[in-house]
């Protein structure tokens, strides 16, 4: 039974769609009031007449002692939250913005965001895990209101703990729960989110039944480890990754030093730990950080770093900018994902057997590389690549690579049904600059598509002359993703489009681009890839082998096989 929502008059405002705010409105006329666990919020109506909620905590917030422990329950409040706009950030390294200082966000962030249809009684709810490397972003960039008002689904947005506060697999910090000794906050928060949906969505217009998660690049990672983490199990029903990637790591990347004999990464719980130390004039340099470290116990070190400021705690990232790609984010601590890896436990079955949908997009890898200068000259007319072959080569084995990973290989050992997708299109303008040959279809441009809402930093790729086919591609996606989450089945979109096969009927993929929506088939394997990138002349040998390096990484630096290739690790 849905609780009372009074449907009186709301002010309704435009939003920015992507990084989206309500504060530049005119003050809400309060209307849609719904009771929770934790006491009563307040919503308002959108302007395109879908209800919104922002700001809602679903846990006490991780400070002070809290901080790197497992998220504790909302506390109770008596008065009514107005919850007219989307929650702040996560603590993330700010990079120099001037006006928040180095830090953006607060640690003080476990909030989510609803966007629900005005007539919502049993609608499906889908639930987003945003992206950023796992120490940035935010639920506040992502409007779920035109997706939930034209395709009749709730539409939840969660914020989690980011970098080193959601991931810290020390063992002073996960030895502090010997019954669940992981230092995977941010999947921890993940989880409570999920809980206080079952609890109350259903005072939105929500049906606990039928939870949908999904998300995108390190959102999408999460959705892998939400469908592998049994603690997980039953809050929700089907899975969505959108360019996920398996970044996992071994316990030995998360914790060792980097130059130990089995290696961590650059971001370490070692390596982060000796710089804390350094900073806080505990040493004087890396070697004698680490010999510090050596002799203090547990105790002395979690204290320690409990101790630390937030800016203090994400030092670190600004002397190191490109940090955040060696976080050891979700590690194989046999706690949330199996020591053995997902290959061996999506193929025993021991996971949350859901249906999923996977995908990736053609060109992820140009998202990074078209703003690298590097790879692009910066000319008064606009950006041109430096060497076409060249910047074409890398992102093909990039983005190859990362589609075989992230979805191929899933799909082959999962044993619940998969629907399989790689986004395709590439309409954007080619002159005055070659945005079609620079952006593509880069990592994080199906997001506008699936929501519905075309901003949030891609707005110079649409364009009036390719408005008509964008829009009718994203309601052809958006109604794939949510007949998905109505059934687990997207089908035909319920709107008569091309029949979606699963994985198993013949390994085939739906290809989203502008012009055609159709299966195909997906034939790579991952030693084909490996045998393409070292013969391509377009690349140099320094080349081939730093992407090698990257892509076999994970979950452990594949020593063998970069030797074998006359790469260095």
């Amino acid at each position: 039974m849905r609780s009372t929502r009074t449907l009186t008059a709301a002010l309704v405002c435009a939003a920015v769609a992507g990084a989206f705010s309500l504060s530049a409105c005119a003050a809400p006329e309060p209307g849609l009031q719904v009771e929770t666990g934790e006491g009563p919020v307040l919503g308002m109506q959108r302007e395109n007449g879908a209800h919104f909620w922002g700001a809602v905590p679903y846990a006490a917030a991780p400070v002070g002692d809290a901080r790197w422990r497992p998220p504790q329950p909302a506390p109770a409040r008596e008065a009514v939250l107005e919850a007219f706009e989307p929650g702040a950030p996560c603590a993330q390294p700010a990079y120099g913005d001037a006006e928040t200082g180095p830090v953006l966000g607060a640690e003080d962030c476990l909030t989510l965001n609803i966007h629900a249809p005005a007539d919502a009684d049993g609608a499906p709810v889908m639930v987003w895990i945003h992206g950023g490397g796992n120490y940035a972003g935010a639920a506040r960039e992502y409007d779920g209101a035109v997706l939930a008002e034209r395709e009749g689904v709730v539409v939840v947005t969660i914020n989690y703990r980011l970098g080193p506060f959601g991931w810290f697999h020390h063992p002073a910090i996960r030895g502090e729960r010997p019954d669940a000794p992981t230092g995977q906050f941010a999947v921890l928060d993940m989880i409570a989110a999920l809980q206080w949906v079952q609890a109350n969505i259903e005072g939105f217009g929500g049906d606990a039944g039928r939870v949908t998660i999904f998300g995108e690049s390190a959102g999408g990672q999460n959705i892998y480890a939400l469908v592998l983490a049994e603690p997980a199990q039953g809050l929700f029903h089907r899975a969505i990754s959108q360019s996920g990637g398996l970044w996992n790591m071994s316990l030995a990347q998360a914790v060792n030093p980097s130059d130990a004999e089995a290696p961590g990464t650059r971001a370490s719980a070692s390596e982060f730990l000796a710089a804390w130390l350094i900073a806080a004039g505990r040493a004087d340099d890396r070697a004698a950080a680490l010999e510090l470290l050596s002799t203090m116990n547990d105790g002395v070190i979690a204290a320690f770093m409990r101790d630390l400021s937030t800016e203090a705690v994400l030092a670190p990232y600004r002397d190191q900018p490109d940090l955040g790609y060696d976080l050891p984010s979700v590690v194989l601590d046999g706690v949330i994902v199996s020591q053995e890896g997902h290959r061996a436990q999506l193929a025993s079955g021991a996971y949350n057997q859901v249906p999923m949908m996977l995908g990736g997009n053609l060109n992820e890898q140009k998202a990074w590389m078209a703003y690298d200068p590097a790879y692009v000259e910066f000319t008064q007319a606009g950006p041109v690549a430096r060497a076409r072959d060249q910047y074409a080569a890398i992102d093909q084995h990039y983005s190859n690579w990362w589609n075989a990973s992230a979805v191929d290989d899933i799909a082959d050992h999962a044993v619940s049904p998969v629907y399989a997708y790689r986004f395709d299109w590439a309409d954007a303008p080619n002159e005055p600059v070659d945005l079609a040959f620079l952006v593509g279809a880069a990592h994080g441009m199906e997001i506008p598509f699936v929501f519905g809402t075309f901003a949030g930093g891609f707005e110079p790729l649409f364009t009036p002359d390719n408005r008509a086919g964008r829009e009718t591609l994203s309601r052809a996606m958006s109604a794939y993703w949510a007949e998905f989450a109505r059934s687990g089945d997207p089908g035909d979109g319920g709107a008569g489009l091309p029949q979606w096969e699963t994985w198993d009927e013949g390994r085939r993929k739906m290809i989203f681009d502008a012009g055609e929506i159709a299966l195909a088939p997906a034939p790579l394997t991952f030693d084909t890839l490996v045998d393409r990138l070292l013969a391509d002349e377009r690349l140099s040998e320094e080349e081939r082998c730093m992407i090698l390096r990257h892509n076999t990484m994970y979950p452990e630096f594949d020593l063998e096989r970069l030797a074998q290739a006359d790469c260095a690790p």
